[in-house]
Formats: C-alpha cells, sequence, structure tokens
C-alpha cells in the first residue's frame, strides 16, 4: 500500500498461481535417502564469541553448524547450552543466557562429541546503567515496511551490553510508526515519530521520518483488447512512484469509459462490454492519468456450458466449476465473471469462485449466470467416508529455488477415488528445506529433507521430499530482447540453470518487474503490454538470482493480420492450433493472438478459444469447413479449417 495526500490505497492483490514438477532434472524421482546419507556437524561456532553485560541483562547466543557437505545451519535450538558458573549467568536450552551476579562463565554448546565456546563477563547491576544508544539514530525509511532498532547500554565502569530485549520500546505517535517489545518498528503513514527505549530510569529517544513516495506516472493494462458482447475484463492500473518502486492502484484511481453504450467500467476497473463498437478505457489520479483501448465485436453470449457437467463429491471436500461461454459468431470464452448458484444449499453451497462444498449427502444443480443467459451441472454428494489418502508426485526431489506441485487422492469407503487436493490441510515437517501452500505448490528454500503430509480429519497420507544441493545460478528470460508494437501484448516466460548443469522452467516465487511500465507494463503472470514508444528493462527474480531482457516497444501502427496455418485439415475431435501475425507499418511483424478476438463461421463445424492460455485454439466437433476470424481493433484476417 501506499499512502498519497493522507488517502488509504486499497490495493487488489494479483493472483499468481503457478505449478510445477514437470520432467526436468530437477524432479526426478531418488530413492529414500538412508540414515547414513544425512550430512554430520563438522564443528561448531558460538556468536558472540564474547561479551560483557551487566547483572539482570540477558543476552542471546547463537549456535552455527558446519555440516559434512558443506553447508551451514543453525543449531541454536538443537544443541545443549552450559554455563560454567550458573550463580554468574545461566542459560536456557535457546541459548538464552541470564546474568545474576558479577563474574565471568565460559558458555558452551554441544551436538554429540562437537562442542564450541564462548566468553561471557558480567561486570555490574543493572540499577548503575548510565546511559542508553539507540541505534539507528535519526533515521528515515519509507511508509509500509519494518526496521530493527537496537538498544546498546553503558555502565558505570564502562561496560556495554544488548538490551534490546530488556528496555521498554515505545514510539510517540503510533499513527505514524508502532514498535514491538523487542524493538521491531513498522511504519504506517508519512510524518515523524519519536522512538524511545527505557530501562531502570535510564532513557534514550531518537526521532524517525516516515516518508511517502509520490506517484510520478500510472499505466493501464490489458492493452489493444478486442472482446465479445456480454464479457467482464479486470483492468489495472499501476503506479509507478518516486523511489522506482511500482505497486497496483486499481481501487483507488478514478475509473471512466469514454462509450458508457459500448463498455461500462466500475470504481475498481471492472469493465463490461454492452455493445459493438470501441471504447477508451481511462484511469485517473490527481493529475496523471492513463488508457487503454478496447474494441467491442458483434458477437453476443448464447449459451454457457459448466465443467465438470457432473460429478460426485464426499462430503465435505470441495469441487471446482468453471464456466465457459459459446459466442454467436461460434468464438468461445472462458467467463471470469459470473453469478454462481446452488439449487439446494443444504445439499452444497458454492462461492463467487464457482468453488462448491458438500454440505449433506444428495444432488444439487449448480449453475453459472451471466445477464439472461446462465448454464448448469449436477453435483451429486455421497456420504462415503475417507479411508485413506495418497500423495503424488511420491518419494520425489528438488533443488533449492523450485516449485513441485502435490496432489492429494482420496480413497473412500465406497472404493470411490477423488482429487481432494483443495479440501486437505497440507504441511511440511521441516519449513526450512521447503515449505508448502494451501493448494499443495512446495517451495524449496535449503538443502534438507522434509516429510510432506495432507490431513483430511483423522485421515492423512504423507510422501517424502528431497531438497538436493543444486542451487539456481542464473536466469534467461524468453523470448530474448524482443520488439512488439505499443497496443500489443507478449508473454515471456523464465528458466532457471542450476549448479548440477540442470535447466527447469518451474523456479519457485518468480517476481517479475518492468524497469518503465509507463512504457511497458508487466503483469505478476509475465505478459507485458506494450504502452508507448520506448525500451523497457524487464527482470525475472527468485531465490536471489535476477534474470533481464530488453523489451522495445516500436512505432509502427498494426497494417494487416493473417492467421496461419492457412488451410489445415482436422479430424473431429481434435483440436487445432491458430495463430494470429500482425504486420505493422514500421515493417515489423509479431504475433498477436493474444490481442484478438477469434471466431468461427460454423459452430457446428469448430468453437475457436478466445482465453489467454488457449487464445486460437479450434475445438474441432463436427465434418464440414469453417471460416476462423482474427480481429485486432477492426483489422482482420482469416483462414478455413476443413473437418473430416
Amino acid at each position: 500500500m501506499k499512502f498519497i495526500s493522507c488517502i488509504l490505497l486499497v490495493l487488489l492483490a494479483t493472483i499468481n498461481t503457478g505449478c510445477g514438477g514437470g520432467a526436468s532434472s530437477q524432479t526426478q524421482t531418488p530413492p529414500p535417502p538412508s540414515p547414513q546419507s544425512q550430512p554430520s556437524i563438522s564443528s561448531l561456532h558460538i556468536s558472540p564469541s564474547s561479551m560483557s553485560i551487566g547483572t539482570g541483562a540477558t543476552q542471546q547466543f547463537k549456535a552455527t553448524a558446519q555440516l559434512s557437505n558443506g553447508f551451514l545451519k543453525d543449531v541454536t535450538s538443537a544443541v545443549q547450552w552450559s554455563s560454567t558458573d550458573a550463580t554468574v549467568a545461566s542459560i536456557s536450552a535457546t541459548g538464552l543466557a541470564n546474568a545474576s551476579s558479577s563474574g565471568s562463565v565460559t558458555i558452551t554448546a554441544t551436538s554429540g562429541t562437537v562442542t564450541a565456546t564462548a566468553t561471557l563477563n558480567v561486570n555490574v547491576a543493572a540499577t548503575n546503567l548510565v546511559s542508553i544508544a539507540i541505534a539507528p539514530a535519526a533515521s528515515s525509511m519509507p511508509v509500509n515496511t519494518s526496521q530493527q532498532f537496537t538498544a546498546l547500554g553503558t555502565y558505570n565502569d564502562g561496560s556495554t551490553a544488548d538490551l534490546t530485549s530488556l528496555v521498554s520500546w515505545s514510539s510517540s505517535s503510533t499513527a505514524i510508526a508502532t514498535i514491538t517489545p523487542k524493538g521491531m518498528v513498522s511504519s504506517v503513514a508519512g510524518g515523524t515519530t519519536n522512538i524511545s527505549a527505557s530501562l531502570a530510569n535510564v532513557s534514550q529517544t531518537t526521532s524517525l521520518s516516515v516518508t511517502v513516495p509520490t506517484i510520478v506516472s500510472i499505466a493501464v493494462t490489458p492493452v489493444g483488447l478486442t472482446l465479445g458482447i456480454g464479457i467482464n475484463q479486470q483492468f489495472v492500473a499501476t503506479a509507478t512512484y518516486s523511489d522506482g518502486s511500482s505497486d497496483d492502484l486499481s481501487s483507488a484511481v478514478t475509473w471512466t469509459s469514454s462509450t458508457p453504450a459500448v463498455a461500462t467500467v466500475n470504481n475498481s476497473g471492472l469493465v463490461t462490454t454492452v455493445a459493438a463498437g470501441s471504447s477508451t478505457i481511462t484511469a485517473t489520479v490527481g493529475s496523471l492519468s492513463d488508457n487503454s483501448l478496447l474494441t467491442v465485436v458483434p458477437a453476443h453470449l448464447i449459451s454457457i456450458a459448466v465443467n465438470p457437467a457432473t460429478s460426485s463429491i464426499a462430503l465435505g471436500t470441495a469441487q471446482q466449476f468453471s464456466a465457459v461461454g459459446t459466442f454467436d459468431d461460434g468464438s468461445t470464452q472462458l467467463l471470469p465473471s459470473v453469478t454462481w448458484s446452488s439449487s439446494a444449499t443444504s445439499v452444497a453451497s458454492v462461492d463467487v469462485n464457482g468453488v462448491a462444498s458438500g454440505v449433506t449427502a444428495g444432488t444439487a444443480t449448480i449453475t453459472a449466470a451471466s445477464g439472461s443467459v446462465n448454464g448448469s451441472a449436477s453435483l451429486t454428494v455421497n456420504g462415503a467416508s475417507l479411508v485413506s489418502i495418497a500423495l503424488a508426485p511420491a518419494n520425489s526431489s528438488m533443488a533449492v529455488g523450485t516449485t513441485v506441485q502435490f496432489s492429494a487422492t482420496g480413497t473412500f469407503s465406497d472404493s470411490s477415488t477423488q482429487d481432494i487436493s483443495a479440501s486437505v490441510l497440507w504441511s511440511s515437517s521441516n519449513s526450512l528445506a521447503a515449505t508448502i501452500s494451501s493448494g499443495g505448490l512446495a517451495s524449496s528454500s535449503a538443502t534438507g529433507n522434509t516429510t510432506i503430509k495432507a490431513e483430511f480429519g483423522s485421515v492423512s497420507g504423507s510422501t517424502n521430499l528431497a531438497v538436493s544441493t543444486a542451487h539456481l545460478v542464473s536466469i534467461t528470460i524468453n523470448p530474448a530482447n524482443p520488439t512488439i508494437a505499443a497496443r500489443t501484448s507478449l508473454k515471456f516466460t523464465a528458466s532457471g540453470t542450476f549448479s548440477d548443469g540442470s535447466v527447469a522452467s518451474n523456479l519457485a516465487g518468480v517476481s517479475w518487474k518492468s524497469s518503465k511500465p509507463s512504457i511497458a507494463s508487466l503483469r505478476s503472470s509475465g505478459i507485458a503490454h506494450g504502452k508507448k514508444v520506448g525500451s523497457a528493462t524487464i527482470s525475472a527474480s527468485a531465490s536471489g538470482v535476477t534474470g533481464t531482457t530488453t523489451l522495445t516497444v516500436g512505432s509502427g501502427t498494426l497494417v494487416s493480420l493473417a492467421i496461419t496455418p492457412v488451410a489445415p485439415t482436422a479430424s473431429v475431435g481434435t483440436t487445432q492450433q491458430f495463430a494470429a501475425t500482425g504486420n505493422f507499418s514500421d515493417g515489423s511483424s509479431q504475433d498477436i493472438s493474444l490481442n484478438s478476438h477469434w471466431s468461427s463461421s460454423s459452430a457446428s463445424v469448430a468453437t475457436i478459444a478466445n482465453a489467454p492460455s488457449v487464445a486460437g485454439q479450434a475445438n474441432c466437433l463436427g465434418v464440414g469447413t469453417s471460416v476462423i476470424g482474427a480481429n485486432s481493433g477492426g483489422t482482420t484476417g482469416s483462414a478455413t479449417l476443413t473437418v473430416q
């Protein structure tokens, strides 16, 4: 969030889903590791190695192990701690020393036969504390960030001690910044506040300035979109700030449509197409604005198919439904915004995203509606009880910085099976090695072994996951250094090269960024939208590694459109992929499939999809011929599809 002129900007969350576990060498399944293969501790190190504190003070020690495989591991909570004289200073099982009287002790950490030591000097009583120094002093931090403050105490004999966890912290204005008992400051709004630390009638204060960066530009996406009538499309306004950061500003700008009779837009940027024509969708904040041209073709929604058409689930489990609309020009479109309902909510409820949940045994009709058009599917909720859960992939491995998508299949008392991945509770026994999301997507962060577990009530299933020593060394972005025209889009992908020479595209937590969103705006999915003439650096980052490429937005305007293949022949029951290539006034050409509206002259022969993931894919339904069309902002092209 960014705060501008005291207005709270409520940011929309951008959903980025991904899945991994493909056939790369990163996810080959090894045999379960034997106990003998586990790395052993070669040596221990304690930090700090020497420290002086006053009586009544505490000191946290940390133990780090050097493993036989060369890696370092924090073992603070795993070693056995001891003090040579507990009357001077005792130490807890987590390495926290508590000083009681003057003297010097040796602090020891032990793991098996391996030990390490540190010296702790206890000098004077806390009541003889002379002063406290706060760090950082007179500092500045951006809004909505966090920073650790520390307190260093000086005693009357000249000794010092870390008092961060002992002092009482406070902020003079919690509306500007708050501070935890451990000294962690979180900035809330722009302004100045005083951070204070107090102990034993001694206190110190320092000023903290919270800065609020200003918006320098906004960019509206998607660009150059062509849609049918009756479709809801989310537009996004991305703000670029004076500190170089960027944020989704969609709910804080003022949205307008130049032709509401063609397309309307609500306060959050959700556009609804109404009639054929074109409209400019504009976002404005203060004196800044940006827009995107939307073209609506005369294609009307005539039916909705809800998938799966029939399904059966057990009590307490869930089923994801989707709605695909068919239009009178032979095109199909995944409908992201429909109204979902259940004919029997006592049997199954359904949420706004089309996820139905079984409540009691019975049958319910799940319906998706858009205006006066609707479609439905049958959902049966049976009374079978869960017997076992099987996870896939089983006993797998992955490299650091990659992802693996796990699935959970339940076997029930009636011998039926069901994918219950969305209904189970996922967990990882070693979150330092890998974490797992509520959807079963595992992300690795360090070498080690973990057990992935899925639970549903009292039934659970588990499998081993090994995170190998291979680590990410570079990221390659494809395509490299491309050129696109303004008002067109391009999909980037990122692949990673690992220390063992393997390459994988299932990188964990890839973050996409454009250096100049006003020239080329980039979404979290890797789709770039050309805004105006210029160049921008596109970067993909994961696990501390970043890859870059340059995207150039040319000055050409669309002159013609060609569809390939020109005259393909396909069989009933198969699919045929088409691509739209645009030719521009500057002599350049590029794939504009993402910016085109696809149509089929004979829906009984073939329908053709417009969803971004399957744009231009024809579904061959019956024998005959159909003219496949693509329309990008009024520029059209065609090809003939023969289905045998």
